[in-house]
């Protein structure tokens, strides 16, 4: 026994002495996928090396896996490559055995359009309340949002009919979406193609390793300069969409022997374009950035980057309008000035951000990272501001020939000879009457002398200011405990405060402009007090004050906002089946301080005593809570626990074949902008404010193999409790009102598919997108209605009964005359109910595509495009019972009809075209050009969106009200992009 205990120790021992001998080698395996998704990459090309020598080289299989073995121990830097995928480096650690990656992650690398800045420039329109931001999709692996993402973009395709805020933006991990409006920022980097080139994304419901998301997606941009593609690119573009030149340079090191690795963006875009007359750019971008690797494990970042500058904007304008001038690209906001145009609505920004990143690697299943992002600096647009003059816009419905037709005695009262005279006007196109006259404006300053000699201007130009000041501070982990079980999370936490003011611009010639609200002047004429902007001043100095340009006037407060969030997500992975539950937590808190104290709500003093004027109270109280009103300091604090859940299963079959669903649920809350009655005006809070709850999911088939790729989806969303505030001069109370409307739903179900199949000619492949849905209002909300000028409520808690639908009548011809047929009670006949559609966003888009690729690198695209029910935004005072109604208080089907209905637009038809060409020189250089062709048939009817308007006329004998004409934006006609480049 003894003896066999001996042989056992003694093998025992040689065996560890064998294996010893072998410890001093080992390799190194692992599987080669998709971060987002993690769909594995085959034909990925690796390259194991050391002090900057090839050691040994590897190809993934048909499931993404490799083996590399015979190495030596040591530290390695390994390179995958793989064809529409970005480069990607990892360090590996051989000791002793076959170490196993897992998983090693690619991004895909994105398609640089550039198309970006129309997103934008589409949308700095006007206040007027349409206004949106550019829903911007996704992966270009995908065959769905590869079309979408830039086909569908001149319509202005929301994906799946969301609005911005639902799509999460991160920035190097840090979420960008705008703390007062939810919007996603990207103005902020346009025109840093290069430098923002790199991102992760993902689609719908899925969770990202980078941030938990909303229900349209997550992207993050890698913005850091190890990131950045390496070696010098230089490119020229011009366009005839939005200006007419852009150059760009870019460089990056990649990442040198010592660790350090930077890169720079800059880039410049100049000049107007063929369409809009008065719309034009003189924007500037810059990218810098630097960052060091310490040893293995450690990395920090430093980048700032901006994109300051300003553009002319172009207003939307009624039907009417466009049929006169001829031209639906007309843009009420420039004239002459000493022959040369000026626009009144330029966007001017300046808002740089700076970013420090720290992120650790201890292990090669363990990575975390740290930054801090601040964002600064100024966003505001002017505009022309007037007094006791008339409205200057050169399209204000005083100026129209419809005016003159009016039938209602304090309107137009029939004047047959000036309507004649203002259409002869228009169609000729006199500038002095058709644009804005700024020779004019200036005359009348000129000669509004006060009592001292100074020239009071009547007309001026105003900045209204957005400044942030934005400071976020986030930390993320990913931990692969198993090859089976993966956890990622973070914390994020946001401190922001926004100032809204107006500043003076420009005085027109004047020597000063007065700082008072002639609105309340209107209602308040004998109050010295009521009708100061700034009541404090008066106070002080007996006056109001004196503007000079520079000065700030008429409202200025702070939005303060904090928000703080934390989420997990567990991801399992048993091979074909793979499953997510990922769950967050957060708190959000925002209020109002007033910087001045508004004379129409005095509120209280420093004391909490009564406001008092020569022995007057000056002090308002809230009729409801009979709290004082308020527009100077803080107002309440609104604060909300959030809190969402999401689950994805998923299978892969073999040969290409995937199975995926999502479900997740959000209780958000409420944005800043969507939460305060009048911000301008006061601290009051839009009454019965609540969380916004969402539900949505979605179920996917994808197929991807031998240049095959396709992709269906179904999804469901429904979106319960929003909010929507609003300010308008409603002329049924002859008075300035704000309207808040809460208890909002919308239902959005649909299809979208996408695929690309390569056909037998070589580098031929047909290739199609469609969606398909029905986004509709499914609640009847509840409004309350108060006056601007003394919060005096009008309407409290009341149902908007024609918001989700409205009536259709039947009817039928009674003696050659259309007549609504009644019933046995004399009541009219419903035939059917009509739902009402969440508007600006066709809810059918389809785009089929011929692309050829040659091996000597040039390609050619061909699409057509067809785009159907895309809806008008509806005006919710037209759905209510009082203005249906009318003055008599008779509702008759006529105005039902003619008040509630939603205008759908016309389908639109359009074919796109693009070419390109690369060349390779030396396997170092490489130049290239790439021509694109938008709207190659030239409609210049298609309607992108619009809004009804606020206003009201009734009838002369006083029976009913009329809508106002709504105003539209068109889609432009045929356009060109050309863009060439040279890299290396």
């Amino acid at each position: 026994m003894i003896k066999k205990a001996l042989l056992f120790i003694a093998a025992l021992l040689c065996s560890l002495s064998l294996f010893a001998q072998d410890s001093d080698w080992g390799g190194v395996k692992g599987t080669v996928v998709n971060r987002a998704g993690r769909a594995p990459i085959a034909e990925a090309a690796l390259t194991l090396s050391q002090n900057g020598e090839t050691v040994a080289t590897a190809t993934s299989d048909a499931e993404g896996k490799f083996l590399i073995e015979g190495l030596p121990n040591g530290i390695y830097d390994m390179t995958i490559k793989a064809a529409g995928f970005l480069d990607a480096t990892v360090n590996v650690t051989v000791e002793g055995y076959v170490k196993d990656l897992i998983f090693v992650g690619m991004v895909v690398e994105q398609v640089l359009a550039d198309v970006d800045d129309s997103n934008f420039a589409e949308f700095d329109m006007d206040d007027s309340g349409f206004e949106d931001a550019p829903s911007i999709l996704f992966d270009s692996n995908d065959p769905f949002t590869n079309i979408a993402s830039f086909g569908f973009s001149n319509i202005r395709f929301k994906n799946r009919g969301y609005t911005n805020e639902s799509q999460d933006v991160y920035l190097s991990g840090v979420r960008m979406n705008d703390a007062i409006t939810g919007y996603s920022p990207y103005s902020l980097w346009s025109g840093l193609n290069e430098a923002m080139r790199s991102k992760e994304t993902t689609i719908g419901n899925e969770v990202s390793d980078y941030g938990y998301g909303g229900y349209n997606g997550v992207t993050n941009i890698h913005a850091m300069p190890s990131s950045v593609r390496t070696g010098w690119r230089f490119s020229a573009l011009t366009n005839s969409a939005l200006y007419r030149l852009r150059l760009m340079a870019t460089y990056a090191s990649g990442e040198l022997d010592n660790g350090w690795s930077y890169a720079f963006n800059v880039s410049a875009r100049v000049g107007g374009n063929d369409w809009v007359k008065g719309v034009y750019y003189r924007n500037f971008a810059y990218y810098a950035g630097v960052e060091k690797k310490f040893g293995d494990t450690h990395r920090l970042s430093l980048v700032t980057f901006a994109a300051p500058g300003q553009r002319g904007a172009q207003n939307a304008s009624t039907q009417e309008v466009y049929d006169l001038i001829g031209d639906n690209m007309y843009n009420s906001n420039w004239g002459y000035q000493n022959g040369k145009v000026r626009n009144a609505r330029v966007r001017k920004t300046f808002e740089p951000v700076t970013i420090l990143k720290y992120t650790a690697t201890p292990s090669d299943n363990l990575e975390a990272s740290a930054t801090v992002l601040w964002r600064t600096g100024k966003n505001g647009y002017t505009a022309m501001d007037w007094y006791d003059a008339a409205d200057p816009r050169p399209d204000y419905y005083r100026n129209l020939p419809s005016y003159y037709w009016m039938d209602n005695k304090d309107y137009g009262r029939l004047n047959f000879e000036k309507a004649a005279w203002a259409k002869d006007a228009w169609i000729n196109d006199i500038p002095e009457y058709t644009h804005l006259n700024w020779d004019r404006l200036y005359n009348v300053n000129w000669n509004n002398y006060d009592a001292d000699g100074l020239r009071r201007s009547k007309y001026a130009v105003e900045e209204r200011r957005v400044d942030q000041n934005d400071i976020n501070l986030n930390a993320s982990v990913k931990w692969m405990a198993s090859k089976a079980f993966t956890l990622t999370g973070g914390v994020n936490y946001k401190w922001n405060r926004t100032e809204y003011y107006k500043k003076m611009d420009d005085l027109l010639g004047g020597d000063y402009y007065l700082n008072i609200d002639q609105f309340a002047e209107r209602d308040f004429a004998s109050s010295p007090t009521m009708v100061q902007n700034d009541l404090d001043y008066f106070l002080e100095f007996g006056e109001a004050k004196s503007l000079k340009e520079g000065d700030k006037y008429g409202y200025d407060y702070y939005a303060h906002v904090r928000n703080a969030n934390l989420w997990a997500n567990g991801a399992l992975d048993l091979g074909g089946f793979k499953a997510n539950l990922a769950l967050e937590a957060g708190y959000a808190k925002f209020w109002r301080e007033g910087l001045v104290r508004k004379g129409l709500f005095a509120g209280l003093d420093e004391n909490g005593n009564e406001m008092m004027y020569e022995g007057k109270v000056l002090t308002t109280y809230d009729a409801k809570t009979g709290k004082a009103i308020t527009s100077k300091g803080n107002s309440e604090i609104a604060d909300f626990l959030t809190y969402s859940a999401k689950l994805g299963l998923q299978y892969h079959f073999e040969g290409g074949h995937r199975i995926y669903a999502n479900g997740a649920y959000f209780n958000d809350a409420p944005t800043f902008a969507q939460s305060f009655i009048s911000p301008r005006t006061r601290n009051s809070m839009v009454p019965n404010l609540t969380t916004v709850k969402t539900a949505s999911a979605d179920i996917n088939y994808q197929y991807s193999n031998n240049g095959y790729n396709f992709r269906i989806t179904g999804f469901w969303t429904n979106i319960a409790d929003q909010t929507d505030m609003m300010s308008f001069y409603d002329d049924s109370q002859n008075s300035f009102v704000n309207f808040a409307m809460n208890g909002i739903d919308q239902r959005h179900i649909g299809l979208e598919m996408g695929f690309k199949i390569p056909l037998p000619v070589q580098g031929l492949s047909l290739a199609g997108a469609l969606s398909w849905g029905e986004y509709i209002y499914t609640s009847v909300p509840r409004m309350t209605m108060t006056v601007d000028n003394s919060a005096e409520l009008i309407y409290d808690n009341q149902p908007v009964p024609y918001w989700a639908s409205s009536p259709v009548y039947r009817k039928t011809v009674m003696d050659g005359e259309t007549v609504y047929e009644t019933d046995l009670d004399g009541e009219p006949v419903v035939e059917r109910f009509q739902k009402h559609y969440v508007p600006s966003t066709p809810q059918l888009a389809a785009d089929l595509g011929l692309n050829y690729r040659t091996n000597s690198y040039w390609f050619f695209e061909l699409h057509a495009q067809y785009f159907a029910k895309s809806y008008l935004d509806m005006n919710p005072l037209y759905r209510t019972d009082w203005i249906v109604a009318g003055p008599d208080w008779n509702i008759t089907p006529t105005e039902v009809e003619d008040l509630t209905s939603q205008e759908c637009f016309a389908p639109a038809f359009l074919l796109n075209a693009s070419i390109g060409k690369s060349w390779y020189i030396d396997r170092k250089y490489n130049f290239g050009f790439s021509l694109n062709l938008q709207n190659i048939t030239n409609n210049r009817n298609v309607r992108t969106g619009g809004y009804e308007g606020t206003r009201l006329a009734d009838s002369e004998t006083m029976e009913r009200y009329y809508k106002f004409d709504s105003k539209y934006f068109y889609m432009q006609g045929f356009n060109y992009m050309l863009n060439l480049y040279f890299r290396f």
